[in-house]
């Protein structure tokens, strides 16, 4: 996180946020933090208010962790000023997204953009690769991509930094408008268009016009880097033709071979994933670490980036061998004893439990798997019909049992039910409208009772707020975390 002194502060924020310094004891700062929880020696505590919390109530606790320095909305105890450097503005997240965008103008690096229904994270990490074996390259690990997330990724890209690479999500019109405002991207890309976050947006094309953002936010000179296999970001390409120097528009497809990178799968196993294709005029196959057929766009992804960036083709070929499988996305876990899970507990949408259950083919058949599944949030009115079709589409794949979780067990249920290769057979299927202590313990048996095979696999997936966590610390163990790389 960037150092910083009083001068410097002072000078990224506008008189427009009615800036007054209450009290100076510190003017050097080693970072600025955010959260009042974590040893926070010698920093900046910016006190953000959101929907859930406020940090202004966390103040004392931010000087006690070790803060030089508060920057406030509201004036803290006259207590708090005689411990610290207090600084107060009209607006401490507006204060923050300007202070990120005062010093990205300040760098000489390459801002790259990323946004997408599916895929964002693993591109970006993906591209941290390839673009690594040629330039100084910052990423910020995890999803920091919303309104503040965004801002303090900006505000961590070192001063050495070649390319920096920027997650962006969204959940709602105007946000990533919002973030390439504050970030100001060099390379923008969206790698599809998907149903994730239907629920505030109504159709997919309202989600497709809300990503379109990305390409209409940015300069008109920025680099813009186009999936021509997603038919929305198709129609994104057609129209920046007709707008942009098409010499600063890249494009990616497995389909289409005159795409200026295009890759296709030769094959795949829970090990390898083995690719050929194009990068420009450089042709290969290479054989990754990576599993999921899914991650071949997240591949294109990276390749474009790397182009995008300057990088020639065969130095970005011999990125992409750095690319592995990231962790808490189909990702095995091997479990005690026997077995192993296929984790994909991050994230969940239609698209990408689409995705789980296809890659599902490329394990050995003759391997029992069950399935231990959560609900799909941030769907809307269309929850029940989506929860429908994922136990339509469960039921059609050899499980020996499912277990699912969620408001819409019930839609799921017929949904499998209504599946004819599961219908009077002596699967087990247990689903509950929430978690439930007693209920994972029924199921926990039936995995148990796999052991006597060699190998067996169980799938976990679900949306993040649903906490599969829980359920796998069953299995591995208490000391399991889905916030901690095993």
């Amino acid at each position: 996180m960037r150092a910083l002194n009083l001068e410097q502060l002072l000078s990224a924020l506008p008189a427009e946020l009615k800036v007054k310094v209450l009290s100076t004891l510190k003017t050097d700062f080693t970072e600025i933090a955010t959260d009042s929880r974590k040893k926070i020696s010698g920093s900046l505590f910016v006190a953000l208010k959101g929907e859930n919390f406020d940090a202004h109530q966390f103040l004392q606790q931010a000087v006690d962790q070790g803060a030089a320095a508060l920057l406030v909305h509201q004036a803290p105890p006259e207590l708090l000023h005689k411990k610290v450097t207090v600084i107060q503005v009209s607006d401490t997240l507006q204060a923050l997204q300007m202070m990120a965008t005062h010093f990205r103008r300040k760098s000489k690096a390459i801002y790259v953009g990323l946004t997408g229904s599916n895929g964002k994270t693993t591109s970006k990490e993906f591209s941290a690769e390839v673009l690594k074996v040629a330039k100084k390259t910052y990423f910020n690990p995890g999803s920091f991509n919303n309104h503040w997330g965004v801002p303090m990724s900006l505000l961590s890209v070192p001063a050495n930094t070649e390319v920096a690479l920027i997650e962006m999500g969204m959940n709602h019109a105007f946000e990533i408008e919002k973030l390439c405002q504050i970030a100001q991207p060099d390379v923008v890309v969206c790698t599809m268009v998907g149903t994730a976050h239907i629920e505030n947006f109504g159709s997919q094309e309202k989600i497709a016009a809300a990503k379109e953002e990305i390409y209409e936010s940015v300069s008109p000179s920025a680099k813009r880097i186009f999936n021509l296999d997603n038919p929305w970001t198709i129609k994104m390409y057609e129209r920046a033709l007709k707008k942009y120097p098409t010499q600063a528009l890249f494009t990616f497809s497995e389909q289409q071979k005159s795409a200026d990178v295009s890759f296709q799968i030769l094959k795949m196993d829970r090990e390898k994933l083995s690719i050929k294709g194009h990068i420009r005029n450089s042709e290969n196959k290479i054989e990754l670490e990576v599993f999921g057929t899914q991650n071949l766009t997240n591949l294109m992804v990276a390749a474009s980036v790397g182009l995008a960036c300057g990088l020639n083709p065969d130095t970005i070929w011999l990125g992409l061998l750095g690319c592995k499988t990231i962790w808490g996305r189909n990702q095995f876990l091997p479990i005690p004893g026997a077995g192993e899970i296929l984790f994909d507990g991050y994230n969940a949408n239609p698209d990408s439990f689409k995705a789980l259950l296809d890659n599902l083919q490329f394990l050995d058949l003759s391997i029992p798997k069950f399935a231990v599944f959560a609900q799909m949030l941030e769907l809307g009115n269309q929850s029940e019909k989506f929860h429908f079709e994922l136990g339509v589409q469960c039921g059609k794949v050899p499980f020996e049992g499912i277990y699912f979780y969620g408001p819409d067990s019930s839609a799921f249920e017929k949904g499998v039910k209504s599946s004819r290769s599961f219908q009077g057979s002596e699967k087990t299927l247990i689903v509950s409208d929430t978690y439930k202590e007693d209920l994972a313990l029924q199921a926990i048996p039936v995995l148990r009772n796999l052991s006597y095979q060699k190998n067996f696999i169980i799938a976990v997936k679900g949306s993040r707020g649903m906490k599969l966590e829980k359920f796998v610390a069953s299995l591995l163990g208490p000391e399991f975390s889905l916030d901690k790389k095993q």
